[in-house]
């Protein structure tokens, strides 16, 4: 049995109900869970749960590869296995993080379409992200026009679809490997995210649903020994 990733099927979702199958002080193993761990660079939800009528301040989400824990600010009663655990995240901080998140794979997307190369690694944080292009020689003008491209992308109010394909499939695809030759995916089937005008990529981050949604994205570069930094800061606006 795994944890079931409800924020995957719906990242809107504000509000879910799961049960809790383990508890340990403060930490609970949910069966289904509406906040997302932190995975992939993108951070954890907090929020709160309702168990028995009483609440508890969720300060951290784990995900261990098969459950995702609840950490709660206070010890949980250690007789809940089996019992209702009612959701609710901080919606403000999950939206900042989709959006950050579906900045990022804008950038990621253009990235690989103009230069076959991957995006190493990636931090979400409430008020900026950052992404490393994997482009040693890159320069200003490059980046400026991924960030003039990426902003035309935003404006055009693109849907962000969402497919799983099956792990053969998967490795079949070396676009999508290459894309992602620095993920590890422990899983029978993969997500992939859709933007028209953009390469497939596999994503297991929380998203919005038009790329409108994201807004303004501004950055900025620092230089690394006189050469221009392949790090891409951003915040939004």
């Amino acid at each position: 049995m795994k944890t079931k990733a409800l924020y995957l099927d719906d990242s809107y979702a504000v509000e879910g109900t799961g049960t809790a199958i383990f508890v340990e002080f403060t930490d609970m193993k949910v069966d289904q869970s509406i906040f997302y761990p932190t995975t992939f660079g993108e951070p954890n939800d907090t929020g709160k749960v309702l168990i028995d009528n009483k609440e508890y301040q969720i300060v951290d989400t784990i995900y261990d590869g098969e459950y995702v824990h609840l950490i709660s600010m206070d010890t949980y009663p250690q007789d809940i296995a089996g019992k209702t655990v009612k959701q609710k995240i901080d919606w403000e901080r999950r939206y900042i993080h989709m959006r950050f998140r579906t900045a990022l794979r804008i950038i990621s997307g253009l990235a690989y379409q103009k230069w076959k190369v991957p995006c190493r690694v990636n931090e979400t944080y409430d008020d900026r992200a950052w992404i490393d292009i994997e482009k040693p020689d890159i320069t200003e003008e490059e980046i400026n026009e991924v960030m003039a491209e990426a902003n035309e992308i935003v404006k055009r109010n693109l849907d962000v679809r969402f497919r799983y394909i099956g792990i053969d499939e998967f490795n079949r695809n070396e676009d999508l490997k290459k894309m992602s030759v620095h993920d590890a995916y422990d899983e029978d089937r993969i997500r992939i995210m859709t933007i028209d005008g953009l390469p497939d990529q596999p994503e297991f981050g929380v998203n919005v649903k038009k790329t409108g949604e994201v807004g303004q994205i501004n950055y900025k570069t620092t230089k690394l020994k006189g050469k221009v930094s392949n790090r891409i800061n951003i915040t939004l606006q």
